[in-house]
């Protein structure tokens, strides 16, 4: 049947890639692959959904669709054989216009395996009564309502994003638009919703020629549709649909908006000093690929550094409008813009849009400055070329809307992907023109301002109006109603828990991990090492320079190069360790003092410049959520800027100047950032966690956290205008301690072999006058070494939190862990987790399944040395733990067993992590150091890994299961920080202490 598929489109890219597209002339099943390199194929499978009120049914039916399909009728089923084909299960994503379902599996031969499984369950989903009830809404014997998606939107429906967003389809949208609604489903329409809509609505937009499989890796196309020949013949076998009209492009079109609004709406929130803004215009047609490229190009000029316009008039300034200031675009018919001003002071939010358009017209009255326009262009050219290198969805996202906008017959397939030669159009475009573009799109446009302002009162009413709701709800029911409701939660739970069948795993075979092709990466060091006997040490060691650093060069086949430098913080004292966040966010943007002539280049002339000679940089704290203990400066260049490269490297390390004005304007802007920060429940929850678990004087974990940089930045600010030569002199302590010789190691990624003198180019930067280092390296230092006495020790320690923001809960449970990535019980422990908190594993059927969480998972940290159970938005925290509990238990005393398929299981998609890992060169490479520098393990060390999870025995995770897991669960030997809705707090307080958890109740600026 694979002949019905019929090439309608081929593309080769402007660069290269080739994109091609088959229809089915039978079916109407479309495919698209994206020929991309690496060890991973992803498929991002599309449909076109429309939905015309807040019922939810896109997200609700996204939910159900992997609850079983006709041919597997069991819920688990597709997440169980996915990990199987050497994936991490499978996931999704609905928007307002599509929906898609997602999956990412190590190699080809799995994909092409569990794809067809998959796309039953998309076209033929079973949708039943229990389904529904578990995983959409239901009301508990407690006379709660919950349900796994009522629980996810129940977390986000009063956040100040969600009302802002929801007030915004309101206003720009008519009634008889899709693009009005709330596809998630508001909470009050969720609480009537009945399942029959649900399965009318798949009916009607979940069919095959409404349905784009997009797939992007390395995939032969004749395996590719050799694979969906059986889809076809169950698709056939269904008989002919009647006619559809497609989704949005056959729909009413929206008109534009007639006139210029501005609205006001509350958030709750304890803190009333920020608010939010969002002004939103419509742009172009989806289809206008000039003038979307030029609205983009203009959103970067003026956002996109220190020295963009609004960033320095608005932003980079004493007396901030705003901490930051972004624009976004969604491609609908036609493009949406949104430009958020974040963390506003309250007092200013009604100053914000006449600044912003006063910023404008001058604009469109002085002129662009045009020199800045074509360094922008440029480095969004390059920008481009490095995601296609860095990011699979870099060309599968202008596919996907393609399949929704584009023309039927597929010939514009090449104008949605080509973004450079819109990019060399636009370069060719005059101030006049730039000046028409601003005008048509910000300027003249109508628009609807959306100015959010905190409010406690919204808070206190919130919990007050849903308390009351609750108490009513129950009162209606009554007792026996409720434990009624309870019993047929039970007896829906069951019906969904009906045991997969074993052959149904055991028929699916898991893939030879040896068919994986590993992107190659060759590594060599900057001083002669016979421990690396390759091409690229003998090219290195062909350059006779002599670098006084430690440098690892990791060779990629790659278009650019990346510099690294990590820096070992172990040295600073605990007065200095809380300036790390001020460093590094003022790093890349103080004046510069020449060390020879003494001539200052200003800010704005030092970002400008590097904009013009760099990529991407960063720093911060911590490498790949690991290694907190180590700070780094990234900067990435053209392959030809090498030299240029490091230049900059050295010159923003060791000659910025602490300037105080600028330092005030940066101290201002982390400062006003907290209260955001602080309406984040799981955020929160991590950040109480933290300052339990690290020691405050020597743990960068704990300096940095967001409750400690609340008390600590007032002072240096305050300290700014009093006596700056203080927080002055503390900086450059601070970087002469970080830019000691023995603490920098440096990482240089790319194409080595195309640098003729790797080594030398160092020299005149990195030689003997920045300090030499001979000796030995200060060690790379773990987290798990700055505990505090309560990380040391864990037990009997924790808070519950009092958050009025939020309507869920949030709780983090932590107990001691490995802290050796060769420790013989890491790979069993980590087996053992992943067969827990799998998708679709018993965390997932009996935490989410019963709707008391939305999300549960552990994680085993071997660099921090912890072993911690996450619960993500709850509607009680404690009823949640106290059901992971009884999981674990029954494991623990062999009450109940993992099966076999269970156990392979977890293993593959375990494969499937650390293979993603490499998905590309950059990763690789990334992964090559933290391996061998960081780690100090082998370069093979994931390899060997993956070989020590395969043999991986029950006896051997009983013994993780007993040293480690249990201990996470019991009072004596954890840490626990829940974070919750004032309605709830005192029940979670006083659950706990019957468990014999001694939590202190809090609010969150008492911590």
């Amino acid at each position: 049947m694979a002949s019905n598929f019929k090439k309608v489109q081929q593309v080769k890219t402007t660069i290269g890639y080739d994109i091609t597209k088959f229809r089915s002339d039978k079916t109407g099943l479309s495919v698209v692959h994206v020929d991309n390199e690496g060890p991973i194929v992803n498929g991002y499978f599309t449909l076109a959904t429309e939905s015309f009120d807040d019922d939810g049914c896109p997200h609700t039916l996204e939910h159900l669709v992997f609850l079983g399909s006709e041919l597997y009728p069991y819920k688990g089923v597709l997440d169980g054989l996915a990990n199987r084909a050497l994936a991490n299960g499978t996931n999704a994503w609905t928007d307002v216009d599509h929906t898609a379902y997602t999956i990412a599996t190590a190699g080809a031969e799995g994909f092409l395996n569990i794809m067809p499984i998959y796309i039953d369950h998309i076209l033929y989903p079973t949708m039943t009564e229990a389904a529904y009830y578990t995983e959409v809404h239901n009301i508990n014997g407690d006379g709660e309502n919950a349900g796994v998606v009522y629980c996810e939107m129940q977390g986000r429906e009063n956040s100040a994003s969600s009302i802002m967003d929801l007030r915004r389809q309101r206003i720009m949208y008519p009634e008889n638009s899709g693009y009005r609604y709330e596809t998630g489903g508001l909470m009050s329409c969720l609480r009537s919703l009945k399942a029959e809509k649900i399965r009318q609505y798949h009916r009607d937009y979940y069919r095959p020629d409404n349905l784009c499989l997009i797939v992007s890796g390395r995939v032969d196309h004749a395996k590719l549709l050799e694979a969906l020949g059986p889809v076809e013949e169950r698709i056939l076998s269904k008989g002919p649909l009647p006619p559809m009209k497609r989704p949005w492009v056959d729909s009413p079109q929206a008109p534009l908006m007639t006139e210029t609004t501005n609205t006001v709406v509350t958030f709750p929130s304890e803190d009333e000093s920020m608010g939010e803004v969002a002004i939103n215009w419509f742009g172009p047609p989806v289809t206008d690929f000039l003038g979307f490229q030029a609205l983009d190009i203009l959103e970067t000029y003026l956002t996109d550094s220190a020295v963009a316009i609004l960033k320095k008039e608005m932003v980079e300034i004493e007396d901030p409008y705003c901490t930051s200031v972004n624009f976004y675009t969604s491609q609908r018919i036609r493009i949406e813009i949104r430009l958020d001003f974040d963390s506003v002071p309250v007092e200013k939010l009604e100053e914000i849009e006449p600044k912003f358009f006063s910023i404008l017209e001058k604009i469109a009255t002085e002129g662009f400055d045009m020199d800045r326009m074509a360094a922008v262009i440029k480095r969004e050219k390059l920008k481009l070329l490095d995601r296609l290198e860095t990011d699979h969805m870099a060309l599968a996202w202008p596919c996907l809307i393609h399949f929704l906008y584009g023309k039927k017959d597929d010939s514009d397939l090449a104008s949605f992907v080509n973004d450079l030669d819109n990019l060399d159009a636009v370069a060719k475009f005059d101030n006049t023109t730039w000046v028409k573009y601003l005008r048509e799109y910000f300027i003249d446009s109508k628009r609807a301002t959306i100015v959010a302002k905190p409010s406690e009162a919204h808070a206190t009413k919130q919990a007050e109006d849903e308390q009351k709701r609750l108490e009513e709800q129950r009162a209606r029911l009554g007792e026996a109603k409720l434990e009624e409701l309870e019993k047929e939660l039970e007896k829906h739970r069951a019906q969904n828990d009906i045991p997969v069948p074993a052959e149904i795993f055991d028929n699916f075979p898991i893939p030879n991990v040896k068919g994986i092709e590993m992107i190659k990466v060759v590594t060599a060091r900057s001083q002669p090492n016979k421990t690396f006997d390759n091409e690229i040490q003998k090219h290195l060691d062909g350059d006779a320079a002599h670098i006084p650093y430690f440098i690892e060069f990791d060779h990629i086949h790659s278009e650019f190069i990346e510099f690294t430098l990590f820096f070992t913080s172990t040295d600073l004292p605990a007065k200095l360790r809380p300036y790390l966040d001020i460093y590094f966010e003022s790093f890349f943007s103080l004046p510069l003092v020449d060390r020879e002539t003494g001539k200052e280049t200003s800010f704005e002339e030092v970002v400008k410049r590097l904009d013009q000679d760099t990529v991407s940089r960063d720093c911060g704290v911590g490498v790949s959520g690991m290694f907190r203990q180590l700070a780094l400066v990234v900067l990435k260049t053209e392959r030809a800027k090498y030299a240029e490269g490091i230049a900059w490297l050295q010159m923003m390390t060791w000659n910025t100047r602490f300037d105080a004005d600028r330092l005030k304007v940066i101290t201002t802007k982390l400062l006003n950032d907290i209260p955001s920060q602080k309406r984040d429940g799981s955020r929160m929850a991590k950040a109480c966690m933290d300052v339990i678990a690290y020691d405050h004087d020597d743990s960068n974990i704990a300096s940095l956290n967001v409750l400690k940089q609340a008390k600590f930045l007032p002072t240096v600010l305050k300290q700014l205008e009093t006596e700056p030569e203080t927080v002055i002199k503390a900086l450059t302590e601070l970087r002469e301690i970080l830019t000691r010789p023995a603490n920098i190691h440096i990482q240089v990624q790319g194409n080595i072999l195309k640098q003729e003198q790797p080594k030398t180019a160092w020299l005149k930067n990195f030689g003997s006058s920045q300090g030499s280092h001979e000796g030995p390296l200060a060690p790379i230092p773990f987290s798990s070494q700055v505990w505090s006495q309560s990380g040391k020790a864990p037990g009997h320690k924790g808070y519950v939190v009092n958050m009025p923001s939020i309507e869920s809960s949030f709780a983090s449970h932590v107990a001691r862990g490995p802290t050796d990535f060769l420790d013989p019980d890491y790979a069993a422990l980590l087996v053992l987790s992943e067969c827990l908190d799998t998708l679709e594993g018993p965390f997932w059927k009996q935490l989410r399944g019963s709707g008391a969480v939305y999300g549960a998972n552990l994680r085993v940290d071997v660099e921090a040395g912890f072993l911690s159970f996450s619960i993500y938005r709850s509607p009680d925290a404690l009823r949640a733990f106290n059901l992971a509990n009884k999981i674990v238990d029954d494991y623990a005393s062999g009450k109940t067993k993992f099966t076999k398929q269970e156990l392979e299981g977890a293993k593959a998609s375990i494969v499937y992590r650390i293979v993603r890992k490499e998905e590309t060169m950059s990763g690789a490479a990334t992964e090559s150091f933290v391996n061998q520098v960081l780690k100090k393990v082998s370069a093979t060390y994931n390899k060997e890994f993956l070989e020590r999870v395969q043999n991986v025995t029950p006896e051997q995770m009983q013994h993780a299961m007993d040293t480690y897991l249990t201990k996470v669960f019991r009072s004596e030997s954890s840490i626990v920080v829940v974070t919750s809705a004032s309605t709830k707090v005192k029940d979670i307080s006083e659950g706990f202490k019957k468990i014999g958890f001694q939590l202190e109740t809090k609010n969150i600026d008492d911590i």
